[in-house]
């Protein structure tokens, strides 16, 4: 998609981002249309900045959870100051902000979502260069409230710079409680630090750091790869039955292979699950 961006300062700063999502824990969601806006900025002495489109772009998220990531901005300007976080921009509409299922298509309400972190600085009059990609991790930001039959998007997102980029991923093949190997639906957790006893998304305890999907891959069979990750140690776990996991309520997970695991800046770890 080509964005153009508002033009927010004089300064030679330079700023680009990609955007990629992972999908939701429910297999049956086949699309999650959302009218993007652009980004919001977060500076250091408390003040926003923002770089929209010249209209709104209305983008399915789970177009964006294989291949290359969608380019949000080339190369525009920022105005001078310390950035601290990020964090994207929708036009709340409701008439086009929507999840298809196989029930057909059901309102999407949008929250605004906590800044992912960030830290680069744009100088008076200095040149500058920032490339940031980011991640939307859709099982932790699509939450269905029962009553109001819709859906709500509150999104997490992370950002990290993209030479930076890290990824892990691996071929699976681990057997469950039934006896036979993992169906699709399972999920691969990262959680922050080492030795971290995994827990699903219900707000308590540990909360995964990032989450995705194994999927089936051609003749490699199951596979799952977690992208845009900053360097860092570790714990890795696959949920048996990742579906089952409702944002906000306490699900009883069954994790497998919890490992411990460190990658470094633009590192390609290859972890696999048996």
């Amino acid at each position: 998609m080509a964005a153009l961006g508002l033009l927010l300062g004089g300064c030679d700063a330079q700023f680009t981002a990609d955007l990629g999502t992972d999908p939701p824990a429910d297999t049956g969601i086949t699309g999650v249309q959302v009218n993007l806006r652009g980004l919001d900025f977060r500076k250091d002495d408390g003040t926003e900045a923002k770089l929209e489109f010249r209209s709104g772009e209305l983008v399915d998220l789970l177009d964006l959870r294989d291949g290359d990531p969608m380019r949000l901005f080339t190369n525009e300007d920022l105005p001078v100051g310390r950035y601290t976080g990020v964090r994207l921009l929708f036009d709340k509409d409701e008439g086009r902000n929507v999840v298809t299922t196989g029930a057909g298509k059901t309102p999407l309400l949008l929250a605004d979502g906590a800044f992912a972190a960030v830290d680069f600085s744009v100088e008076d009059q200095k040149k500058s260069g920032e490339t940031l990609s980011l991640m939307l991790d859709l099982r932790q930001s699509l939450g269905f409230d029962k009553v109001k039959d819709k859906y709500t998007l509150t999104p997490l997102l992370r950002a990290v710079p993209t030479g930076d980029a890290a990824r892990i991923e691996g071929v699976v093949a681990v057997t469950c409680l039934s006896g036979t190997l993992l169906n699709p639906g399972g999920a691969v957790y990262l959680f922050s630090g080492k030795n971290v006893k995994p827990d699903d998304l219900d707000g308590a305890n540990a909360e995964p750091f990032a989450t995705t999907a194994v999927v089936r891959s051609g003749t490699v069979g199951l596979r799952y790869t977690l992208r845009f990750l900053p360097a860092g140690d570790y714990t890795l776990a696959l949920a048996c039955n990742g579906n089952d996991d409702v944002l906000g309520i306490d699900d009883d997970l069954r994790f497998r292979n919890v490992t411990d695991v460190r990658i470094g800046k633009g590192d390609v770890l290859l972890r696999n699950l048996n």
